[in-house]
């Protein structure tokens, strides 16, 4: 799936050794880091015994991404073969299948679900075959909608988020499926490749007819980011691409400058921003630095991206990555982004999930920040060791880990009101 090779170009250019996902926890706690909502609400907290287990298998490692359908059934995508379970709305199983290879029913590079599905069934991007992949009857064929016909050449459909994930976000809005779709290359360097990537534009495909149209451009519709961005010592901005269908006729996109999320209906026409609270951090210290950007760090030096170091190892990489950092507390906070991932439930409530130098960098902590349509925000706490992968109006749905680090599918009801 991921090819380490392939970055080492991109991580000698960065060299204050850049990533961005972590799973360190040798990290200094952020100083004055508030929570992002209203301070006059406290933050929702959700509690583990609040957790519902739906199923498990002894075939899941990884769970990259999850779909909930209409009836309460559940698929997953797992980082290993079978790459599909299903899970009933009763916990039963619905089969797993999904394998490896070049075929025409094999799947060489599976990328992420397509958000809200499609004709009520749960659809794949695979890179490899640039086809948009049925999952959710497995026996009946592979049905899929290739991309290669549409307007979306083959390799343009690439990753805005970690350079560790190769998943590519895709929805369904309406009666198409959006698509981000980006021409950068690298013969500008590393730092315009990087702004090409968040400049994609967001194409909209209808899979009944293969016409495509052009929803937005990122890359004129949002504030410059480079004006952000202070470089100290080579590297390259290590933010994401953040969008999602938030309704059936809105997508929703972070926009770092303005720190707004920003509104497009569905034909492309711009909608009232929501404004954000103020951004959760705007220095950061070596140390807290060198916590964030720590696994690609890992992955260099074992050269894999699955391959844990030892605590004492870990530590010991960390202290080396705090000396070897240069720049400001301002300029270094430049480098990483202040939001990891931005979900969107049905009926148009927004999630945005702040980067967390408290828990260790790029991935994310326990807390979401929960944005009503009309823009009241406040603070969730979700239980530790719950990975949150899709919101509906009322339930939380993602992974839930016991204490030997097995994975479950499972969600959190959430309280009225």
């Amino acid at each position: 799936m991921f090819e380490l090779a392939r970055l080492r170009p991109i991580i000698r250019a960065c060299r204050c050794a850049a990533a961005l996902l972590s799973g360190t926890a040798f990290v200094a706690c952020a100083d004055g880091a508030d929570a992002d909502g209203d301070p006059s609400s406290p933050a929702i907290e959700l509690s583990a015994s609040a957790i519902e287990v739906l199923g498990t298998s002894d075939s899941l490692a990884v769970v990259r991404d999850l779909e909930v359908l209409a009836d309460g059934s559940v698929w997953v995508l797992n980082s290993q073969e079978p790459y599909f379970m299903g899970f009933g709305a009763d916990g039963g199983s619905l089969g797993a299948h999904g394998s490896p290879g070049g075929g025409p029913d094999e799947f060489p590079m599976p990328s992420a679900f397509v958000a809200g599905g499609w004709g009520g069934e749960v659809w794949v991007l695979d890179l490899l075959h640039h086809a948009l992949i049925r999952i959710s009857r497995p026996g009946a064929g592979a049905e899929q909608f290739s991309l290669v016909s549409t307007a979306v050449p083959r390799g343009s459909v690439r990753s805005g988020m970690s350079m560790l994930d190769p998943s590519v976000r895709t929805a369904r809005l309406g009666r198409e499926i959006v698509v981000p779709h980006s021409t950068a290359t690298m013969d500008g360097g590393v730092l315009q490749f990087r702004y090409g990537l968040l400049g994609a534009d967001l194409v909209a495909v209808d899979p009944e007819t293969g016409g495509t149209r052009t929803l937005v451009a990122l890359g004129d519709a949002l504030e410059d980011p480079s004006g952000d961005f202070i470089q100290s010592d080579g590297g390259f901005p290590l933010w994401y691409r953040l969008w999602a269908p938030c309704g059936e006729n809105l997508v929703r996109v972070h926009d770092r400058v303005r720190n707004q999320l920003r509104g497009f209906d569905g034909s492309g026409a711009e909608v009232d921003p929501i404004d954000l609270p103020p951004v959760p951090f705007t220095e950061v210290s070596p140390r807290q630095f060198a916590g964030a950007v720590f696994a690609l760090r890992q992955a260099e030096v074992t050269g894999d991206v699955a391959t844990r170091l030892t605590p004492e190892d870990s530590l010991r990489l960390v202290n080396q990555m705090a000396d070897m950092v240069q720049g400001t507390p301002r300029e270094l906070a430049s480098y990483l982004p202040r939001y990891v991932d931005f979900r969107c439930s049905g009926d148009g409530t927004m999630w945005l999930r702040p980067m967390d130098l408290e828990a260790g960098g790029l991935g994310g902590g326990p807390v979401w920040l929960r944005i009503e349509p009309d823009g009241a925000a406040r603070d969730v706490r979700l239980p530790d060791r719950f990975n949150a992968l899709r919101f509906t109006p009322s339930r939380i749905w993602g992974v839930s880990r016991d204490e030997f680090d097995r994975p479950s599918v499972a969600s959190i009801a959430l309280p009225p009101g």
